[in-house]
């Protein structure tokens, strides 16, 4: 066996002297966490279900680590692309939070020509904080009492019923437009732009239906101004069990499926990662937050951060999938 040369000996030496310094240092920098003001961006308006999530999540972090101060910053416009760039301006140390929907996670990717950024790249999933579950609702006098009298009405009178969702290309629409193509339906997808308008428009009666997330829209349910005729995923909900589910494991079924994520800059210490996680995953389990999730008819779903991720990258393939099928081009 050759003897290693003494140049050779040195390099490693010094490789392994480096390595053993590096390591401390990482280690006494996540030790240090959090070490100044924390954020947690939400790119929508102040006073939404996200905007609440988004405060709890402050509040369970500043709570957990109570010499630390925790803001939230709405950061609303541009498809969640203001929110997003403002995150990624920051450190990837983990002080830094972000409550991004399936449109920054997954959409955007497909539907914009320069969003500026790689939602499976340049994020790291913390969690699936929760679900977003979505209905089919129509006004309170409508003629339809079952999710199937609309649907026979449909396939009776081609291109006269309309439904309308809260965006074009959101996970509503993407979904609807799945279920036409699918079906062999023909009608009318109108997009709004938010769920006030539209609601506002089915009760007047200028559209037969809506798809919108029950949250946005159950006070109106429990007003009776509205009727649901179905939620659109396989788990009932317990506020309105009158309304029927439709099943993920049916390919002809309308489901949507929509999540919101907190998650952070990649590059973030994945010992900080699984800190954030430990708390939320107490947190959720707290009254206020449990609360919070139950009046907006949500569910926790809180992944771990591996699994989390994973179910990221697939999310995003799956609405590559739907996107090219509508047909729907960047812009």
């Amino acid at each position: 066996m050759r003897h290693l040369g003494r140049k050779m000996v040195g390099l490693l030496m010094a490789a392994t002297l480096g390595t053993a310094l590096i390591a401390p240092v990482a280690s006494a920098a996540d030790d240090a966490w959090p070490s100044r003001t924390m954020r947690v961006v939400v790119p929508y308006p102040a006073g939404g279900s996200a905007d609440l999530l988004g405060r709890l999540v402050a509040k369970k972090v500043n709570e957990a680590y109570p010499d630390s101060r925790v803001i939230v910053e709405n950061l609303s416009g541009g498809a969640t692309v203001i929110g997003a760039a403002s995150v990624l301006n920051d450190k990837s140390d983990g002080h830094t939070l972000f409550m991004a929907s399936d449109n920054t996670l997954n959409i955007n990717h497909w539907l914009l020509k320069n969003p500026g950024y790689d939602g499976d790249k340049d994020f790291t999933p913390v969690t699936v904080l929760n679900n977003y579950p979505h209905w089919l609702i129509v006004k309170d006098t409508s003629k339809f009492k079952k999710f199937e009298d609309f649907v026979e009405y449909i396939r009776a009178n081609p291109g006269k019923a309309s439904i309308s969702v809260n965006t074009i290309g959101g996970s509503a629409y993407l979904a609807l437009d799945h279920w036409q193509r699918v079906n062999n339906l023909d009608f009318l997808i109108i997009p709004y732009r938010g769920s006030p308008p539209a609601v506002t428009d089915l009760i007047g009666g200028q559209t037969d239906a809506h798809i919108d997330v029950v949250g946005s829209s159950a006070m109106h349910a429990r007003s009776g101004k509205v009727r649901p005729l179905a939620v659109l995923q396989s788990t009932p909900l317990a506020e309105f069990p009158q309304a029927e589910t439709q099943s993920y494991d049916d390919p002809k079924a309308l489901t949507v499926r929509a999540n919101l994520s907190v998650v952070v800059r990649t590059g973030t210490p994945q010992a900080v990662i699984d800190k954030l996680y430990a708390v939320l995953k107490e947190g959720v389990k707290d009254k206020d937050f449990v609360q919070a999730l139950e009046s907006f008819n949500y569910s926790a779903v809180m992944l771990e951060p591996a699994k989390a991720r994973e179910f990221v990258h697939e999310e995003t393939a799956r609405y590559g999938k739907l996107v090219a099928e509508s047909g729907l081009e960047k812009q």
